[in-house]
This record gives structure tokens, sequence and C-alpha cells, in this order.
């Protein structure tokens, strides 16, 4: 009888629909497991199908890192499973992590989905080992081209795309990314003006003493948002992505001409752009939440007008909500969120 072989590493593979255990009790079973390492996703964002035409089902991937050589048996047992779907990882572990995310070459050539760090689950610090793994790897520049295009279609984040070619690549190719970029704002700025159609850009204007708690609370009234927090430089606009929530943090008279913020601030005139260093940027704003120390009757009393006949402070006030905030404001605000979480709690 052929005995066994027994191995260190190892992944399991297995179709959602035909997954033996439940996939919420994986991380108990491998925490139990005795392996030194594992991580573990669900792929389920593939093409339909293969470049066989063959259909790829949402499917479960299962790295597992031992100390001491295992059988393929005892792996497949963990999952109540036949040994047919465990394989023995016979190259590099950083290779099994990187298939994972399929961030191989191979996985890119075929057109795979590229899946984010935070959609696997590890019993350890997996985001830092791919930080380090991605540090080590050396791209062909087939394959960095090929990240761009996936940037290009929208399927990477210019976050995503830093990551895993790295700085020095990103440099390389600094103006046909930044291109892309261009490319891509103008895009998705003509489709939110197609959705935004008609509809009023709200302003809240918080203003307050220094350490009050304005920007605490604007953070927290966009909780539930994806926002992008803006200020406390020359460019105020050097960080803005796109975002439809926007804060512009602890405005100062001297930040912006009267002007320029009133184009900003317009509720109904949505295809507008907003002063950059390189390059206008354009908004897509749905919301603006502005923090300052100064009312807006001091804040016009400030900022620079061209001519005060013509630019009023009325026009200041037609487009925004003041809120003054004060510490007796967040006390109750803090109160009466408990309150209302208390309540659903005892409901």
């Amino acid at each position: 009888m052929k005995k066994e072989p027994r191995a260190r590493q190892f992944m399991y593979v297995q179709d959602l629909d035909h997954l033996k255990v439940k996939e919420d009790d994986l991380s108990d079973i491998l925490n139990k497991s005795g392996a030194l390492e594992w991580v573990y996703i669900n792929h389920d964002k593939d093409p339909k199908k293969d470049e066989d035409g063959k259909i790829i089902r949402p499917h479960i991937h299962v790295v597992l890192k031992y100390e001491n050589p295992q059988k393929v048996s005892t792996v497949a047992n963990l999952f109540k499973d036949k040994s047919q779907y465990v394989d023995v990882w016979k190259g590099r572990i950083a290779n099994a992590y990187s298939y994972l995310l399929h961030e191989t070459e191979e996985a890119r050539e075929q057109g795979k989905h590229v899946y984010k760090v935070s959609e696997a689950v590890a019993s350890f610090d997996f985001p830092a080992r791919m930080k380090s793994i991605r540090a080590k790897i050396t791209k062909s520049p087939k394959y960095i081209s090929s990240l761009v295009d996936q940037y290009a279609e929208g399927k990477l984040t210019y976050d995503e795309l830093e990551q895993l070619i790295g700085v020095s690549q990103l440099a390389r190719r600094k103006k046909l990314i930044d291109q892309i970029t261009e490319l891509r704002a103008e895009k998705e700025h003509e489709k939110w003006l197609k959705d935004f159609k008609g509809k009023r850009m709200k302003v809240l204007w918080l203003y307050g003493v220094a350490g009050v708690g304005k920007t605490r609370f604007a953070e927290y009234l966009l909780r539930n948002k994806k926002y992008a927090i803006l200020g406390s430089s020359r460019d105020y606009f050097q960080d803005y992505n796109g975002e439809h929530y926007i804060i512009l943090n602890d405005l100062r008279p001297r930040d912006f001409n009267y002007s320029d913020l009133l184009r900003i601030l317009d509720p109904y005139q949505h295809d507008k752009a907003a002063p950059s260093r390189y390059h206008d940027k354009k908004l897509n704003a749905e919301e603006i939440i502005i923090t300052t120390p100064y009312s807006p009757d001091d804040f016009y009393k400030y900022i620079f007008v061209d001519d005060r006949r013509v630019d009023t402070v009325e026009q200041l006030l037609r487009r925004i909500q003041p809120l003054h905030i004060t510490k007796h404001f967040i006390k109750k605000r803090l109160k009466t969120k408990k309150s209302k979480q208390d309540d659903q709690d005892n409901a």
C-alpha cells in the first residue's frame, strides 16, 4: 500500500455550494487545526467562465502552513471533505498568499478579479505580510501594464494600484497614470451630473471656538458615508478624489477668494470645479460641511471680496445652513444619541 505523503503547506479549494462545513465556522475550525498560520478567502467576484469556457462558481480558498508535516487526508478531514480537494503547496508560501488575491502574473493574464487584502480572513497580520511580499516582488513590464489597464477600467483604485506596483513604478508612469486619472474623473463626473440633476447640494456651516468639537461632529454626521476631509494645506483640494461628501476643515477667510467660495457652495450649479495647484478638480459634491472659527458674518468681514456692493453676505447665507457649535450643543447631541441607542437596545 502506497504511503500517504506528508507536507507542511496546503491549499484547500471547494465551491461554496459543495462546502461540507459552514463558512461562518471556518475560523473556529482553522484555529483548532494546529496550523502555524492560515488564511482563507471567498472568491465570489471571478468571471463567470474561464478561458476554456468552463463555469467558475463562487468558491473558497484556504491556505494552511504547519510547523510539522501533515497528511493530505488530515487536512481534508478538517473540512469533512475528500482529499482530492486538498493540494500540497510546493512553492513559496508567499506565492500562495499572492494567489489568494490574484496578484500573480498568471492570474492577471487570465483576467481574474483582483481581491482586496481586507476580503481575506487570517490568523496573522495579513495586510502587513502582503505589504512585505509586494515589496520583494520584481514585476515584469507586462504585469505592470496589466495593472495600469485594470486601473483605467475602474477595477482598481489609485491607492490599490500604488500598493501593487510600488511608488517607483508609479512615478515612472506618472504622466500616463495622471492622464487616466483625469479621464476617469471626467467620466465619473458626467455620470454623476445625470444622476444628481435637479437636486440641491446641502451645505452646513459649523462654527465655534477652537477645540469645541466641530470636526468630530462633522465626521459624526457623515459617519455612514464615504467622505473626504480637506484642509490644513495651501492646496485645499489636492486630496479630493471625487467623493460626494466633503468636510472643508478649519476654513479661514484667506483660503479662498469670495467668488470662488460662492461658486463651490452653489447648491444647484453642479458642473463646477475646485481650484487646485496643478489642475482644477471636478466636484461631485452632494453635501459639504464647513468647520470654522468664524460665524458667516465674521467670515465675510475678513475674506477678500472684489466688490462688496455686488458680492454681499446674503449670497453666502443663501447657500448655507449655519450651526453654532458649543460644548453644551455637543453634550446635548451625545446625550440624545445615547438615549436613542438605549431605546434601540431595549426594544
